[in-house]
């Protein structure tokens, strides 16, 4: 049995993204979005189970107990991996995400009046969208990056597996990961609330009890920065509308008042390198009628038509970068979510 940290040496040295490993089959490995033999050695129960014990620890029992266990980890020199465990047919299988040591302090360059709007908050909600986890957390640690070098805050985050390792600067960045120093985003909040933080970041809103908690946290004076995995702003603010229909009229109501901003990222492929794209909505008195009334499908035309305040849609920074030479036809074509608006650009450029 080839040792985990020999296994995880070579996905990192050779560009994988993601490691798949189950019994009965080659350990295989993503690298361009194709899925490879990483090792050309066919797994069996009792390797599953090592490896789940060199991961784990004393967590083992849990995964019996539970039947899949979602954590990162780190190995000096290697890389930052995160990790979901689970039983399949009765064994075990694991899927590795890598997260390489250029990717921890890797940043992304913020757009100024993003930055500068969210810096001169002092509480409610900023609402950090995407449809990848990467690309959410890649703009929440910059955002926090930068102000913490800059401000001297107590900032908490609530991880359900911590990425990306925050340094202490002007600012102290405590993490904490469920699962292991807090058992779930509830208890997690609840501690966070009673710490008078000044920032709160927490990495996922999966139901009605998460986001009453964040609500009452920004209620409180604490400017609250949460994730929600979605493709955009209109989806976002439907989802959170929508997650649990006994209390849409409260929630409409409360975002109404508590949304700053939401801010939306996407990396698609440059001509020369990743080109990070970005959709901004502040939450203007028309927008928030629209949030309140239930009327978040006017929400896109009302960005489109604010870029006095700085605000833009993804289209139309696609649109600006593919007017710049920034990214090719393709690229342009596969990301745009107006194909009529993108012939018409096409046709005169």
């Amino acid at each position: 049995m080839l040792p985990l940290n020999d296994i995880l040496k070579i996905a990192c040295d050779n560009g994988y993204s993601d490691i798949y490993m189950s019994a009965g089959t080659n350990i295989l490995g993503r690298i361009d979005s194709n899925l490879q033999i990483l090792v050309n050695t066919v797994l069996n129960q009792q390797d599953m189970i090592n490896y789940a014990k060199d991961i784990l620890g004393s967590k083992f029992e849990n995964l019996e107990d539970i039947g899949e266990q979602y954590i990162s980890f780190s190995i000096l020199g290697v890389g930052r991996f995160r990790v979901n465990i689970f039983k399949q047919r009765g064994s075990i299988a694991m899927s590795i995400k890598i997260i390489s040591m250029d990717n921890l302090d890797k940043k992304i360059d913020i757009p100024s009046n993003i930055y500068n709007f969210i810096s001169k908050l002092d509480s409610g909600l900023v609402l950090v969208i995407g449809s990848t986890r990467y690309d959410k957390n890649l703009v929440v640690s910059s955002v926090i990056d930068k102000l913490s070098s800059t401000y001297s805050k107590y900032i908490i985050t609530i991880e359900s597996a911590i990425d990306i390792l925050y340094k202490h600067n002007k600012s102290i960045v405590n993490q904490r990961e469920i699962g292991t120093d807090t058992d779930s985003y509830i208890t997690g909040i609840d501690s966070a609330l009673r710490e008078n933080p000044d920032i709160l970041i927490v990495d996922d809103i999966p139901n009605y009890e998460v986001l009453k908690l964040i609500l009452k946290c920004c209620d409180s004076g604490i400017l609250v920065v949460a994730m929600v995995y979605s493709n955009n702003t209109k989806n976002a603010l439907e989802y959170l509308i929508d997650i649990d229909s006994k209390y849409n009229s409260y929630l409409r109501s409360s975002l109404s008042n508590l949304l700053k901003c939401v801010v939306n990222q996407r990396s698609v492929t440059g001509k020369e390198d990743t080109l990070h794209l970005f959709e901004f909505m502040i939450n203007t008195s028309n927008i928030s009628n629209c949030i309140k009334e239930n009327n978040v499908k006017q929400i896109e035309s009302l960005i489109q038509n604010s870029t006095k305040f700085g605000m833009y849609t993804l289209d139309m920074s696609l649109i600006e970068a593919y007017k710049s030479g920034k990214i090719s036809r393709d690229t342009f074509i596969q990301n745009i979510s107006n194909r009529e608006l993108a012939i018409k650009i096409i046709l005169n450029y």
